[in-house]
Protein backbone atom coordinates (compact mmCIF):
# COMPACT_ATOMS: atom_id res chain seq x y z
CA UNK A 1 0.00 0.00 0.00
CA UNK A 2 2.77 2.44 0.93
CA UNK A 3 4.68 1.61 -2.26
CA UNK A 4 1.61 2.25 -4.44
CA UNK A 5 0.78 5.58 -2.79
CA UNK A 6 4.42 6.68 -2.95
CA UNK A 7 4.65 5.84 -6.65
CA UNK A 8 1.39 7.65 -7.37
CA UNK A 9 2.53 10.80 -5.56
CA UNK A 10 5.97 10.74 -7.20
CA UNK A 11 4.56 10.43 -10.71
CA UNK A 12 2.21 13.33 -10.06
CA UNK A 13 5.05 15.39 -8.58
CA UNK A 14 7.33 14.78 -11.58
CA UNK A 15 4.76 15.24 -14.33
CA UNK A 16 2.45 17.94 -12.97
CA UNK A 17 4.27 19.93 -10.30
CA UNK A 18 6.12 23.11 -11.26
CA UNK A 19 8.83 22.23 -8.73
CA UNK A 20 10.21 19.51 -10.97
CA UNK A 21 12.79 21.44 -12.98
CA UNK A 22 14.89 19.71 -15.61
CA UNK A 23 17.84 19.36 -13.25
CA UNK A 24 15.79 18.40 -10.15
CA UNK A 25 16.62 15.19 -8.32
CA UNK A 26 13.04 13.99 -8.60
CA UNK A 27 13.59 13.63 -12.35
CA UNK A 28 15.67 10.57 -11.44
CA UNK A 29 12.67 8.89 -9.83
CA UNK A 30 12.17 5.19 -10.48
CA UNK A 31 9.09 3.31 -9.21
CA UNK A 32 9.56 1.68 -5.83
CA UNK A 33 8.34 -1.70 -4.60
CA UNK A 34 7.20 -3.30 -1.36
CA UNK A 35 10.62 -4.92 -0.87
CA UNK A 36 12.41 -1.58 -1.30
CA UNK A 37 10.00 0.11 1.11
CA UNK A 38 10.87 -2.56 3.69
CA UNK A 39 14.57 -1.89 3.20
CA UNK A 40 13.82 1.83 3.50
CA UNK A 41 12.03 1.28 6.81
CA UNK A 42 14.92 -0.92 7.92
CA UNK A 43 17.30 1.98 7.35
CA UNK A 44 15.03 4.28 9.36
CA UNK A 45 15.22 1.77 12.24
CA UNK A 46 19.02 1.85 11.82
CA UNK A 47 18.93 5.65 12.15
CA UNK A 48 17.28 5.18 15.55
CA UNK A 49 19.78 2.61 16.80
CA UNK A 50 22.88 4.52 15.59
CA UNK A 51 22.39 8.20 16.39
CA UNK A 52 24.07 10.79 14.16
CA UNK A 53 23.10 14.48 13.86
CA UNK A 54 22.63 14.48 10.06
CA UNK A 55 21.24 11.89 7.66
CA UNK A 56 24.07 12.57 5.23
CA UNK A 57 26.60 11.44 7.86
CA UNK A 58 25.40 7.85 7.56
CA UNK A 59 26.74 7.70 4.00
CA UNK A 60 29.86 9.75 4.76
CA UNK A 61 33.28 8.27 3.96
CA UNK A 62 34.80 10.07 6.92
CA UNK A 63 36.93 7.80 9.09
CA UNK A 64 35.08 8.88 12.25
CA UNK A 65 31.47 9.36 11.12
CA UNK A 66 31.23 6.97 8.19
CA UNK A 67 28.96 3.91 8.37
CA UNK A 68 29.43 0.98 6.02
CA UNK A 69 25.98 -0.59 6.42
CA UNK A 70 23.65 2.03 4.85
CA UNK A 71 25.44 2.17 1.49
CA UNK A 72 25.09 -1.61 1.17
CA UNK A 73 21.28 -1.23 1.24
CA UNK A 74 20.75 1.82 -0.97
CA UNK A 75 22.43 5.05 -1.98
CA UNK A 76 21.94 8.26 -0.06
CA UNK A 77 20.23 9.93 -3.02
CA UNK A 78 17.73 7.09 -3.29
CA UNK A 79 17.02 7.15 0.47
CA UNK A 80 16.43 10.90 0.50
CA UNK A 81 14.27 10.65 -2.62
CA UNK A 82 12.12 7.94 -1.03
CA UNK A 83 11.85 10.02 2.14
CA UNK A 84 10.74 13.01 0.07
CA UNK A 85 8.10 11.06 -1.87
CA UNK A 86 6.86 8.89 1.02
CA UNK A 87 3.07 8.90 1.17
CA UNK A 88 0.34 6.91 2.91
CA UNK A 89 -2.78 8.03 1.06
CA UNK A 90 -4.08 9.00 -2.35
CA UNK A 91 -3.95 12.71 -3.14
CA UNK A 92 -7.61 13.45 -3.94
CA UNK A 93 -9.36 16.77 -3.85
CA UNK A 94 -12.29 15.18 -1.98
CA UNK A 95 -10.07 14.44 1.04
CA UNK A 96 -9.02 18.02 1.67
CA UNK A 97 -11.82 18.51 4.25
CA UNK A 98 -10.41 15.69 6.40
CA UNK A 99 -7.32 17.02 8.19
CA UNK A 100 -6.09 13.47 8.85
CA UNK A 101 -6.59 12.09 5.35
CA UNK A 102 -2.83 11.65 4.83
CA UNK A 103 -2.65 9.03 7.60
CA UNK A 104 -6.29 7.94 7.91
CA UNK A 105 -5.94 4.86 5.71
CA UNK A 106 -2.80 3.71 7.50
CA UNK A 107 -4.38 4.31 10.91
CA UNK A 108 -7.41 2.18 10.02
CA UNK A 109 -5.25 -0.68 8.74
CA UNK A 110 -3.00 -0.65 11.80
CA UNK A 111 -5.93 -0.53 14.23
CA UNK A 112 -7.48 -3.56 12.53
CA UNK A 113 -4.21 -5.46 12.82
CA UNK A 114 -3.73 -4.45 16.47
CA UNK A 115 -7.20 -5.73 17.37
CA UNK A 116 -7.01 -8.89 15.28
CA UNK A 117 -3.78 -10.24 16.76
CA UNK A 118 -4.22 -9.71 20.49
CA UNK A 119 -6.88 -10.24 23.15
CA UNK A 120 -6.44 -7.70 25.97
CA UNK A 121 -6.59 -8.66 29.63
CA UNK A 122 -9.44 -7.67 31.91
CA UNK A 123 -7.92 -4.29 32.84
CA UNK A 124 -7.65 -1.78 30.02
CA UNK A 125 -6.53 1.85 30.20
CA UNK A 126 -7.24 4.99 28.19
CA UNK A 127 -4.93 7.98 28.21
CA UNK A 128 -3.45 10.51 25.81
CA UNK A 129 0.00 10.41 24.24
CA UNK A 130 1.94 13.07 22.31
CA UNK A 131 3.97 12.59 19.12
CA UNK A 132 6.54 15.41 19.35
CA UNK A 133 6.16 17.99 16.60
CA UNK A 134 6.60 21.74 16.32
CA UNK A 135 5.43 21.94 12.72
CA UNK A 136 2.81 24.37 11.46
CA UNK A 137 -0.31 22.26 11.85
CA UNK A 138 -3.65 23.58 12.96
CA UNK A 139 -4.26 20.76 15.45
CA UNK A 140 -0.89 20.88 17.22
CA UNK A 141 -1.40 20.60 20.98
CA UNK A 142 0.38 21.93 24.04
CA UNK A 143 0.49 19.86 27.22
CA UNK A 144 2.85 21.04 29.95
CA UNK A 145 2.57 17.73 31.81
CA UNK A 146 4.12 15.73 28.98
CA UNK A 147 7.83 15.33 28.29
CA UNK A 148 7.30 16.64 24.76
CA UNK A 149 5.05 19.62 25.36
CA UNK A 150 4.21 20.34 21.70
CA UNK A 151 2.97 17.73 19.32
CA UNK A 152 0.14 15.68 17.85
CA UNK A 153 -2.18 14.26 20.49
CA UNK A 154 -3.24 10.63 20.31
CA UNK A 155 -5.86 8.89 22.43
CA UNK A 156 -4.67 5.35 23.14
CA UNK A 157 -6.35 2.30 24.60
CA UNK A 158 -3.67 0.04 26.10
CA UNK A 159 -3.33 -2.92 28.38
CA UNK A 160 -0.52 -4.22 30.56
CA UNK A 161 2.29 -4.88 29.55
CA UNK A 162 2.06 -1.90 27.16
CA UNK A 163 0.15 -3.33 24.20
CA UNK A 164 -1.74 -0.67 22.22
CA UNK A 165 -5.15 -1.98 21.17
CA UNK A 166 -6.54 1.12 19.44
CA UNK A 167 -5.47 4.69 18.61
CA UNK A 168 -7.43 7.81 17.70
CA UNK A 169 -5.59 10.92 16.50
CA UNK A 170 -7.00 14.25 17.64
CA UNK A 171 -7.56 16.68 14.75
CA UNK A 172 -8.73 19.73 16.73
CA UNK A 173 -12.13 20.68 18.09
CA UNK A 174 -13.18 22.30 14.79
CA UNK A 175 -12.12 19.35 12.63
CA UNK A 176 -12.93 16.33 14.79
CA UNK A 177 -16.39 14.92 15.45
CA UNK A 178 -15.37 11.94 17.61
CA UNK A 179 -12.60 13.11 19.95
CA UNK A 180 -14.35 16.23 21.20
CA UNK A 181 -15.48 15.16 24.70
CA UNK A 182 -14.10 12.61 27.19
CA UNK A 183 -17.31 10.57 26.92
CA UNK A 184 -17.07 10.29 23.12
CA UNK A 185 -13.37 9.42 23.27
CA UNK A 186 -13.98 6.55 25.68
CA UNK A 187 -16.99 5.12 23.84
CA UNK A 188 -15.16 5.31 20.50
CA UNK A 189 -12.04 3.53 21.75
CA UNK A 190 -14.00 0.89 23.69
CA UNK A 191 -16.59 0.17 20.99
CA UNK A 192 -15.11 -3.28 20.23
CA UNK A 193 -14.61 -4.28 23.88
CA UNK A 194 -18.03 -3.56 25.37
CA UNK A 195 -20.21 -6.39 26.77
CA UNK A 196 -17.09 -8.49 27.47
CA UNK A 197 -16.56 -7.84 31.19
CA UNK A 198 -13.52 -5.56 30.95
CA UNK A 199 -12.51 -3.03 33.59
CA UNK A 200 -11.60 0.40 32.21
CA UNK A 201 -9.12 2.56 34.13
CA UNK A 202 -9.09 6.32 33.42
CA UNK A 203 -7.79 9.53 34.97
CA UNK A 204 -9.90 12.45 36.17
CA UNK A 205 -10.31 14.00 32.68
CA UNK A 206 -12.38 11.04 31.46
CA UNK A 207 -14.12 9.80 34.63
CA UNK A 208 -17.71 10.91 35.28
CA UNK A 209 -20.94 9.54 36.71
CA UNK A 210 -22.63 9.48 33.29
CA UNK A 211 -19.74 7.49 31.79
CA UNK A 212 -19.91 4.99 34.67
CA UNK A 213 -23.65 4.45 34.11
CA UNK A 214 -23.23 3.94 30.35
CA UNK A 215 -20.38 1.50 30.83
CA UNK A 216 -22.35 -0.45 33.41
CA UNK A 217 -25.16 -0.80 30.87
CA UNK A 218 -22.53 -2.20 28.49
CA UNK A 219 -21.30 -4.71 31.13
CA UNK A 220 -18.00 -2.86 31.58
CA UNK A 221 -16.57 -1.62 34.88
CA UNK A 222 -14.99 1.80 35.40
CA UNK A 223 -12.24 2.63 37.90
CA UNK A 224 -10.57 6.02 38.05
CA UNK A 225 -9.89 9.29 39.75
CA UNK A 226 -12.58 11.94 39.40
CA UNK A 227 -12.67 15.72 39.67
CA UNK A 228 -14.59 17.23 42.57
CA UNK A 229 -16.62 19.53 40.27
CA UNK A 230 -18.21 16.69 38.25
CA UNK A 231 -21.99 16.57 38.07
CA UNK A 232 -24.06 14.28 40.32
CA UNK A 233 -21.28 13.76 42.90
CA UNK A 234 -22.59 13.27 46.46
CA UNK A 235 -21.92 16.28 48.66
CA UNK A 236 -20.75 14.19 51.60
CA UNK A 237 -17.49 13.21 49.88
CA UNK A 238 -16.23 16.81 50.00
CA UNK A 239 -15.70 16.66 53.77
CA UNK A 240 -12.33 17.64 55.23
CA UNK A 241 -10.28 14.65 56.31
CA UNK A 242 -7.10 13.90 58.21
CA UNK A 243 -4.42 11.62 56.83
CA UNK A 244 -5.63 8.02 56.73
CA UNK A 245 -9.33 8.91 56.96
CA UNK A 246 -11.89 8.30 54.20
CA UNK A 247 -15.52 8.86 53.34
CA UNK A 248 -17.49 6.94 50.70
CA UNK A 249 -20.96 6.74 49.16
CA UNK A 250 -22.48 4.05 46.96
CA UNK A 251 -25.48 4.51 44.64
CA UNK A 252 -28.23 2.03 43.86
CA UNK A 253 -26.53 1.21 40.52
CA UNK A 254 -23.37 0.09 42.35
CA UNK A 255 -21.27 3.22 41.69
CA UNK A 256 -18.92 3.92 44.60
CA UNK A 257 -17.41 7.38 45.11
CA UNK A 258 -14.69 7.54 47.72
CA UNK A 259 -12.49 10.28 49.15
CA UNK A 260 -9.30 9.15 50.87
CA UNK A 261 -6.70 11.36 52.53
CA UNK A 262 -3.07 10.36 51.93
CA UNK A 263 -0.48 13.11 51.47
CA UNK A 264 -3.30 14.91 49.67
CA UNK A 265 -6.97 14.29 48.97
CA UNK A 266 -7.66 11.47 46.49
CA UNK A 267 -11.15 11.33 44.98
CA UNK A 268 -12.01 8.01 43.32
CA UNK A 269 -14.88 6.36 41.48
CA UNK A 270 -15.43 2.65 40.95
CA UNK A 271 -18.25 0.41 39.75
CA UNK A 272 -16.29 -2.69 40.77
CA UNK A 273 -15.11 -2.08 44.34
CA UNK A 274 -16.61 -1.57 47.73
CA UNK A 275 -14.96 0.22 50.65
CA UNK A 276 -12.18 -2.25 51.43
CA UNK A 277 -8.58 -1.69 52.48
CA UNK A 278 -5.53 -3.85 51.91
CA UNK A 279 -2.12 -3.87 53.55
CA UNK A 280 0.82 -3.14 51.23
CA UNK A 281 4.53 -2.84 51.92
CA UNK A 282 6.11 0.56 51.31
CA UNK A 283 9.88 0.53 51.81
CA UNK A 284 10.35 -0.85 55.34
CA UNK A 285 6.81 -0.37 56.68
CA UNK A 286 3.37 -1.75 55.97
CA UNK A 287 0.54 0.69 55.25
CA UNK A 288 -3.15 0.27 54.54
CA UNK A 289 -4.54 1.44 51.20
CA UNK A 290 -8.00 1.26 49.59
CA UNK A 291 -8.34 -1.62 47.14
CA UNK A 292 -9.56 0.90 44.55
CA UNK A 293 -6.21 2.75 44.72
CA UNK A 294 -4.17 -0.47 44.45
CA UNK A 295 -6.04 -1.70 41.37
CA UNK A 296 -5.97 1.78 39.80
CA UNK A 297 -2.19 2.07 40.22
CA UNK A 298 -1.68 -1.43 38.82
CA UNK A 299 -3.45 -0.75 35.51
CA UNK A 300 -3.10 3.00 35.01
CA UNK A 301 0.48 2.82 33.68
CA UNK A 302 -0.31 0.84 30.50
CA UNK A 303 -0.14 3.86 28.18
CA UNK A 304 2.94 5.27 29.91
CA UNK A 305 4.62 1.86 29.63
CA UNK A 306 3.89 1.75 25.90
CA UNK A 307 5.34 5.25 25.40
CA UNK A 308 8.41 4.41 27.49
CA UNK A 309 9.18 1.27 25.48
CA UNK A 310 8.70 3.17 22.20
CA UNK A 311 11.18 5.84 23.32
CA UNK A 312 14.07 3.34 23.43
CA UNK A 313 16.10 3.77 20.19
CA UNK A 314 13.23 5.69 18.60
CA UNK A 315 13.74 6.53 14.89
CA UNK A 316 11.83 9.82 15.10
CA UNK A 317 13.78 12.84 13.86
CA UNK A 318 13.01 16.49 13.27
CA UNK A 319 10.79 16.92 10.23
CA UNK A 320 8.46 19.57 8.86
CA UNK A 321 6.08 16.93 7.50
CA UNK A 322 3.80 15.99 10.38
CA UNK A 323 2.12 13.06 8.63
CA UNK A 324 5.44 11.32 7.94
CA UNK A 325 6.45 11.68 11.56
CA UNK A 326 3.12 10.39 12.84
CA UNK A 327 3.09 7.49 10.37
CA UNK A 328 6.66 6.46 11.22
CA UNK A 329 5.76 6.64 14.92
CA UNK A 330 2.77 4.39 14.26
CA UNK A 331 4.72 1.91 12.13
CA UNK A 332 8.12 1.81 13.79
CA UNK A 333 7.28 2.67 17.41
CA UNK A 334 3.75 1.61 18.33
CA UNK A 335 3.65 -1.44 16.06
CA UNK A 336 7.16 -2.48 17.12
CA UNK A 337 6.20 -2.31 20.81
CA UNK A 338 3.12 -4.43 20.08
CA UNK A 339 5.27 -6.92 18.15
CA UNK A 340 7.69 -7.14 21.09
CA UNK A 341 4.81 -7.83 23.50
CA UNK A 342 3.49 -10.56 21.20
CA UNK A 343 6.96 -12.08 20.77
CA UNK A 344 7.61 -12.23 24.50
CA UNK A 345 4.17 -13.65 25.30
CA UNK A 346 4.50 -16.41 22.66
CA UNK A 347 8.14 -17.39 23.18
CA UNK A 348 8.31 -16.60 26.92
CA UNK A 349 11.70 -14.95 26.30
CA UNK A 350 12.87 -11.53 27.45
CA UNK A 351 14.57 -9.32 24.89
CA UNK A 352 15.52 -5.66 25.05
CA UNK A 353 13.93 -3.17 22.69
CA UNK A 354 17.24 -2.26 20.99
CA UNK A 355 17.99 -5.94 20.28
CA UNK A 356 14.47 -6.48 18.97
CA UNK A 357 14.76 -3.49 16.64
CA UNK A 358 18.09 -4.86 15.42
CA UNK A 359 16.48 -8.18 14.49
CA UNK A 360 13.69 -6.33 12.65
CA UNK A 361 16.30 -4.25 10.85
CA UNK A 362 18.09 -7.37 9.61
CA UNK A 363 14.82 -8.91 8.46
CA UNK A 364 13.67 -5.78 6.60
CA UNK A 365 17.00 -5.16 4.89
CA UNK A 366 17.22 -8.75 3.64
CA UNK A 367 14.16 -8.22 1.43
CA UNK A 368 14.92 -8.57 -2.27
CA UNK A 369 12.93 -7.33 -5.23
CA UNK A 370 11.05 -10.01 -7.13
CA UNK A 371 12.73 -10.37 -10.55
CA UNK A 372 10.50 -9.51 -13.49
CA UNK A 373 10.19 -12.30 -16.06
CA UNK A 374 11.24 -11.06 -19.48
CA UNK A 375 10.85 -12.88 -22.82
CA UNK A 376 13.97 -14.78 -23.71
CA UNK A 377 15.87 -13.33 -26.59
CA UNK A 378 16.36 -15.65 -29.56
CA UNK A 379 19.97 -16.73 -29.94
CA UNK A 380 21.35 -16.03 -33.40
CA UNK A 381 23.68 -18.79 -34.52
CA UNK A 382 25.69 -18.06 -37.63
CA UNK A 383 26.60 -21.03 -39.76
CA UNK A 384 27.79 -21.46 -43.34
CA UNK A 385 25.40 -23.47 -45.48
CA UNK A 386 26.55 -26.47 -47.41
CA UNK A 387 27.43 -25.81 -51.04
CA UNK A 388 28.09 -22.09 -50.43
CA UNK A 389 31.45 -20.54 -51.17
CA UNK A 390 33.57 -19.47 -48.23
CA UNK A 391 33.32 -15.87 -49.37
CA UNK A 392 29.53 -15.83 -49.11
CA UNK A 393 27.83 -14.16 -46.16
CA UNK A 394 26.88 -16.42 -43.29
CA UNK A 395 23.20 -16.93 -42.51
CA UNK A 396 21.51 -17.29 -39.11
CA UNK A 397 20.31 -20.87 -38.71
CA UNK A 398 17.30 -20.00 -36.51
CA UNK A 399 16.17 -17.10 -38.66
CA UNK A 400 16.52 -19.28 -41.76
CA UNK A 401 14.29 -21.97 -40.24
CA UNK A 402 11.61 -19.41 -39.27
CA UNK A 403 11.61 -17.83 -42.72
CA UNK A 404 11.49 -21.22 -44.41
CA UNK A 405 8.51 -22.28 -42.30
CA UNK A 406 6.56 -19.14 -43.12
Amino acid sequence: MVADYTNSFAIKKVTVSDAASKAARIRQWKPTSAAEIKRFFGLIIFLGIVKLPKISYYWSKDAVLGQNFPRTIMSRNRFELLLQMLHFSQQDEDNKSNKLHKIQKLLEVMNRNFQKNYTPSEEICIDESVVPSRGRIIFRQYNKQKRHKYGIKEFKLCTIPGYTYKINVYAGKNNDEVNTTPFKVVMSLCSDLLYKGHTLVTDNWYTSIDLAKNLLDAETHLVGTIRKNRKHLPKDVNAKLKRGQFVAKESDEGITVMKWKDKRDVLLLSTKHSVRFQNVRKLIKVISKPKIVIDYNGAKGAVDMSDQMAAYSTPLRKSIKWYKKDAINLLLNTAVVNALVLYQSVTDKKIQMADFRLELLKSFCSQQDVPVERPRRMIHKLQQKEGQARTSRRACVNCYKINAAT
